[in-house]
């Protein structure tokens, strides 16, 4: 991923945050045979550095799993448009983007067995505080876990973005994150905010 140095991610904690708070993920694997893609969400366990996820057996991405491919899982954060208007010398700036993403790079695995069912009632666990899976019925739920593939990611080289004006003084940057948040940008506004205060 393309990173100028003022806007690398180097804080572990900031990335693996980034990875829990916009977790649906874009799950990428060469060769399937060109570029096989899905959308997914995806549990980070921060202290083994893997992600969990499922997807259904009829989608072609699960040979990929089984076979333990390289895959890289793409995160989203929030982006925007940042005006040359927002400035305090608009003749002298440009329209740019402003945006948070994390590229982590990894072996897939497929999980089964008693892995695999604590695997899915985990991802479940994060959305809901009474319904389990094990509610279902034994029949129906075989033939539920028969119908998705549960797996893991292990995470072996991560990349971080935060482009969020660090290349411009202090005060032009609240000036977008205030313009941001006018405009209901709050998510982005936020995250410029919290990067000036660790600065």
């Amino acid at each position: 991923m393309y990173t100028p140095p003022a806007f690398k991610m180097d804080d572990k904690d900031e990335i693996n945050g980034v990875m829990r708070a916009y977790d649906f993920a874009l799950l990428l694997v060469p060769g399937e045979p060109d570029l096989a893609a899905t959308h997914v969400p995806l549990k980070l366990n921060d202290e083994r550095q893997i992600l969990f996820g499922h997807v259904a057996r009829a989608n072609p991405i699960c040979a990929a799993i089984e076979a333990g491919k390289e895959a890289m899982a793409i995160f989203s954060g929030p982006h925007a448009y940042v005006s040359p208007t927002w400035y305090s010398d608009p003749d002298n700036n440009v329209p740019t983007w402003n945006y948070v993403t994390v590229h982590a790079h990894g072996i897939l695995a497929a999980l089964k067995g008693e892995d695999a069912g604590l695997s899915l009632s985990a991802q479940v666990a994060d959305f809901e505080s009474t319904w389990r899976i094990t509610n279902l019925e034994a029949k129906k739920r075989a033939m539920l876990e028969a119908a998705v593939m549960p797996f893991e990611l292990a995470i072996t080289r991560i990349e971080g973005t935060a482009k969020l004006s660090q290349n411009m003084p202090i005060e032009e940057r609240m000036r977008i994150a205030d313009a941001l948040n006018e405009r209901g940008e709050s998510s982005m506004a936020y995250h410029m905010v919290e990067t000036r205060e660790k600065q």
